[in-house]
């Protein structure tokens, strides 16, 4: 029987994300940072999230917006109801949290782990950086996550950790099938971290789904996903 915990890195046996159009995606990323700032983000957060971080972020789900009346922010379902179904080809039960991680040109990203439950799931809207992502491997397999800005209980740590206190001092690189593409990662057993963009900001987002798992077709895809793209996937 697979263990799938070992399981860090994977292309995912789904379609190609839909192409969108990118001019209305931008007009809904300023849209939904002003909602944030005025609901969901202090400002000592936004400062971080909407410059002097590595990413642009926008929200299509929030925590307290998913099991509301209206889960869309700032009508992401209806702008664009290609992604929505694109969306619910993941495997979840319920998804809590969508967000798009555009990597701002001439950044990079430190190693860290994601809030995942153990499998993340992501698909690549835009990807002009070919082989940029890579992963440290924990010296000691893990069940749970090591936390990059905090301790086990949430509260904020003074300093990042370095990953080197328990990871292996390696850079495997994650190769795909395509440039656009969905797939998975693992923060149990790895920690991952992106090279510096070379491209303009606008050339690198990713969508990170997080949420309830039906594990059912969870195992399904991850099995699928297997049988097609072995070649590609990272184990611990």
């Amino acid at each position: 029987m697979t263990d799938w915990k070992n399981l860090i890195f994977s292309p995912l046996d789904l379609p190609e994300p839909p192409e969108i159009d990118m001019d209305e995606f931008i007009s809904w990323h300023t849209d939904q940072k002003s909602y944030m700032l005025k609901h969901n983000q202090n400002r000592v957060n936004s400062t971080n999230l909407y410059g002097g971080y590595c990413w642009h972020i926008s929200w299509a789900k929030w925590w307290n917006t998913y099991d509301t009346q209206e889960p869309w922010i700032c009508d992401f379902d209806k702008r664009f109801p290609e992604l929505v179904e694109y969306l619910n080809l993941f495997p979840f039960k319920q998804m809590k949290s969508i967000s798009f991680l555009n990597q701002i040109g001439g950044s990079k990203v430190e190693p860290h782990s994601d809030p995942d439950d153990l499998w993340g799931m992501r698909f690549y809207l835009k990807n002009k950086t070919k082989e940029a992502l890579y992963f440290s491997r924990m010296k000691d397999p893990h069940n749970h996550r090591i936390r990059t800005m905090e301790d086990a209980e949430g509260n904020p740590l003074k300093e990042r950790r370095n990953h080197l206190d328990f990871c292996k001092d390696e850079k495997i690189y994650a190769k795909f099938p395509k440039d656009r593409c969905a797939w998975m990662l693992n923060s149990y057993r790895a920690w991952h971290g992106i090279d510096e963009n070379p491209t303009p900001t606008g050339s690198r987002i990713t969508c990170a789904i997080i949420g309830e798992y039906d594990e059912d077709k969870l195992f399904q895809l991850l099995d699928a996903s297997t049988q097609k793209h072995k070649d590609y996937q990272i184990w611990y």
